[in-house]
């Protein structure tokens, strides 16, 4: 039987696996435009999943679709609106120290939990306890915290939460499903009971009802909540009365139950496919872009391939990125230029766009200068016999993206070792041992210091983060620190900029596409929308009667 860290790793794993269908078509809510349809309570929506989480505790789980399954039954701390803004949930309001180490928090005292129990200082220090307490084995939710000092109760309904330095990113933390706060009482059913789903109980709209393991889980409406934030697109109890989550995580037969009206909704439409749903007179589409970090390649600066800026260069340049993402998703999405998404808030810096172009030309000077003269018999680049071989370690199966990259490098003479198991504790032992050239990922978060969970020097894999590139610049970590210190957005965005500048400069990492999120909704479903992490809230949305 596998330990809780080798299962929870292989959790976090299938998050760096998971791809995103893409799409840049779309609106940004359900529904068919009838202007004399009018919202109503009743009726339920199913809803079909690409994947099924590996644990349901969102202190524990690094997984997106644990946040998702899960936002409807976890409130937040704070609330970040679709345009990146921050407005009181359950914290009615909030107060920063002068040197930015304390965060106070005054929180409602009107929100019951399902269990009956009343929200209150002591519940919320309970679920930060949680999050870093060594049984947790949190694979997300602790790191985000940052240099947390700790949290004390300063009265019945506030809170003090401490840093060891200046955090500004913490309302963005706070905000997120991986820092919901659950009932204390379920928090003490144990890491088991927590990750199998069966004590998930929480003041969101919606509680956890049946679960069937690798079909589908179902969610029914809480009739007392009344606290939604002023942004949420409603308030007072949610319209629907369930949800219905089912995992499906073949593309034709998830778009086909979706086309065949067995369920509502459906995630991830594969960019073959968008064309045909937007199409179908009851069926509408709903895109965004992901906000974080991009699709992208983070070069290893510690192997012995890579540690050669040169040979790092040419890898940048030997992709012809814009081609290989226009056949691929048949220009449904972009290139990147930035390892940042646009729609990061006051982060990404468009300044980067066109200024690495592919240059087969300049990636084959690279290599010469760096010694890799020689050819095999298949082509690729040698020397002193050996191969030019970057070796990708891949949690599942490499994408077709992947495929098409490893082809393109060809052409220059690297040979993309894309090495896919499905053995977690295979894949972490070659993370945490640095025994690895390159690994592909994107990671959503609508914030840019999301760049210090894969910059920042202390944030390797061995310690839960993904500072993948081995980066351990002391340049880059003042710009990151300073960043993460700064209050106004506008300074924290000029700090970001120049690291976003520094790693293309030094080529720790070759952004590769920018990933969209795209549902397909039946056009009965009105209301439904993607939140700022392009999940779908089923908090304002309502089915329109027959």
């Amino acid at each position: 039987m596998r330990s809780r860290r080798t299962a929870r790793r292989a959790g976090l794993f299938a998050a760096l696996a998971v791809t995103l269908a893409t799409a840049a078509c779309g609106s940004d809510g359900g529904g068919s435009g009838t202007a004399d349809a009018q919202p109503r309570a009743g009726g339920s929506v199913t809803y079909a999943a690409r994947q099924e989480p590996d644990c349901w505790d969102p202190h524990a789980s690094a997984q997106d679709v644990t946040a998702f399954a899960q936002r409807s039954v976890f409130d937040s701390l704070v609330y970040q609106t679709p345009d990146g803004a921050f407005e009181p949930w359950l914290a009615k309001s909030w107060k920063i120290s002068d040197d930015g180490r304390t965060y106070t928090f005054e929180l409602r005292d009107d929100v019951t939990f399902h269990d009956g129990a009343k929200l209150d200082a002591e519940a919320v220090k309970a679920n930060f306890d949680h999050i870093m307490a060594k049984d947790t084995e949190s694979q997300f939710a602790a790191g985000l915290l940052g240099p947390y000092e700790g949290v004390k109760v300063t009265g019945p309904q506030e809170i003090q939460v401490s840093f060891s330095r200046p955090y500004a990113p913490l309302l963005q933390v706070v905000s997120t499903t991986f820092l919901g706060i659950a009932s204390p009482a379920s928090l003490k059913a144990g890491s088991e009971k927590l990750c199998s789903g069966t004590d998930s109980i929480g003041s969101g709209p919606f509680k956890a009802d049946a679960y069937t393991r690798g079909q589908q889980r179902s969610y029914t409406r809480y009739a007392d909540y009344d606290w939604a934030p002023k942004s949420a697109g409603h308030s007072g109890p949610a319209r629907l009365d369930s949800v219905t989550i089912r995992f499906i995580t073949e593309e034709a037969t998830r778009v086909g139950a979706l086309s065949s009206g067995q369920v509502d909704g459906a995630a991830d439409i594969p960019a073959n496919q968008i064309a045909s749903v937007s199409k179908n007179p009851r069926l509408t589409t709903i895109s965004k872009q992901v906000p974080g970090a991009v699709d992208a390649f983070y070069l290893n600066t510690k192997s012995e391939l890579f540690s050669d800026v040169r040979v790092r260069k040419a890898f940048q340049r030997s992709l012809d990125l814009g081609t290989i993402v226009k056949s691929v998703f048949q220009g449904t999405t972009e290139r990147a230029w930035s390892p940042l998404s646009p729609t990061t808030p006051n982060s990404y810096d468009p300044s980067l766009e066109k200024t690495w172009p592919y240059d087969p030309k300049l990636a084959g000077q690279l290599l010469d200068e760096a010694g890799w003269t020689g050819r095999d018999a298949e082509g690729y680049r040698t020397k002193d016999g050996r191969r030019l071989t970057v070796f990708a370690p891949i949690y599942g199966e490499a994408t077709v993206f992947s495929q098409a990259a490893q082809a393109e490098l060809k052409k220059i003479g690297f040979f993309l070792d894309l090495h896919a198991s499905t053995d977690a504790a295979e894949i972490s032992g070659l993370l945490d041992g640095g025994k690895y050239d390159t690994v592909e990922l994107q990671w959503a978060r609508p914030d840019g210091d999301i760049l210090s969970s894969f910059f920042l020097s202390t944030e390797t894999s061995v310690g839960g983060g993904h500072n993948f590139a081995l980066v351990a610049d002391p340049q880059v970590d003042e710009w990151l620190k300073a960043a993460q210190a700064e209050q106004d957005p506008k300074e924290r965005a000029k700090y970001y900029s120049q690291v976003q500048k520094w790693t293309i400069d030094q080529a720790v990492v070759v952004p590769a596409y920018i990933k969209n999120a795209t549902v397909g909704v039946n056009k009965k479903v009105h209301g439904l929308r993607l939140s700022i992490a392009t999940w779908p809230e089923f908090y304002p949305a309502w089915v329109q009667a027959d």
